[in-house]
């Protein structure tokens, strides 16, 4: 279902996945730019070393690897379309409903299966579309995971 996915007020919690750590690259851009709107972000990069993944830093190498304990509301693609497929199905393991899809990424197979799953998608670029402004419960949500993830990795920014 394609629909407004930036709208969507209570995705607090996203995970970009992409070449998200070469600063050259959209997807490292977009990853900052989802941080900078406040939101929790999960990073998965297929081009990661597995050894180079952190949970404290929330740095993965493939979706599947993040804790399925991790409620993640929507996710980025900013990346192959082959590698999306597979995101989307574990999307729709986790009942993860929200994906938004850069240009590039957004291939009409990945778009058609993201319809046969039911998983709402957006397509556009997320670094000149903003994210709906959080509330005061989603604040109080991202302040709460940035202290817990201060303390984890030694770091306690959050960027509001």
């Amino acid at each position: 279902m394609s629909g407004p996915v930036l709208g969507q007020t209570g995705l607090v919690t996203w995970a970009a996945v992409g070449d998200v750590l070469d600063q050259s690259k959209p997807a490292a851009r977009v990853a900052a730019s989802i941080e900078h709107q406040g939101r929790i972000l999960y990073r998965v990069s297929p081009t990661l070393d597995a050894k180079d993944t952190s949970e404290a830093k929330r740095l993965y190498k493939k979706f599947i690897t993040i804790p399925p304990e991790v409620k993640i509301d929507a996710v980025n693609l900013c990346v192959n379309y082959r590698i999306g497929m597979v995101v989307l199905d574990v999307m729709k393991e986790r009942g993860i409903n929200y994906c938004f899809m850069q240009p590039g990424a957004d291939h009409a197979d990945l778009v058609q299966k993201a319809e046969e799953l039911g998983i709402v998608y957006q397509r556009g670029c997320m670094i000149i579309e903003p994210i709906v402004e959080l509330d005061e419960e989603e604040r109080r949500r991202v302040e709460e995971e940035g202290r817990k993830h201060g303390a984890e990795s030694g770091c306690a920014c959050v960027i509001l």
